[in-house]
């Protein structure tokens, strides 16, 4: 089975509903910053009042990039420790 970017965007956007409650507030995914690899979608987020105001002080912390595999629509969460491209290169192995 696989999924289309659009399964994924909805999949991403319920596993950002379940996270709220820990982040203090709503939760956006940022779809135009969503990165296609051949396993799956890598998709950023951040708080909407962030978004909407530009005030730092609103920005999440620790919110590491999801992946979402395109053969079955489960979620991965990467790091913040290192850069994006070394989670990726130990999810393909």
């Amino acid at each position: 089975m696989k999924i289309t970017k659009s399964e994924a965007e909805q999949v991403a956007r319920e596993y950002l509903r379940t996270k709220e409650g820990d982040s203090g507030g709503d939760l956006v995914l940022l779809v135009e910053e969503t990165i296609e690899r051949n396993f799956g979608w890598v998709f950023f987020y951040d708080s909407k009042r962030h978004i909407e105001t530009g005030d730092i002080r609103h920005a999440l912390a620790g919110n590491a990039p999801i992946v979402v595999t395109k053969t079955d629509g489960r979620i991965h969460e990467t790091g913040t420790a290192y850069p994006l491209e070394h989670y990726l290169q130990e999810y393909r192995e």
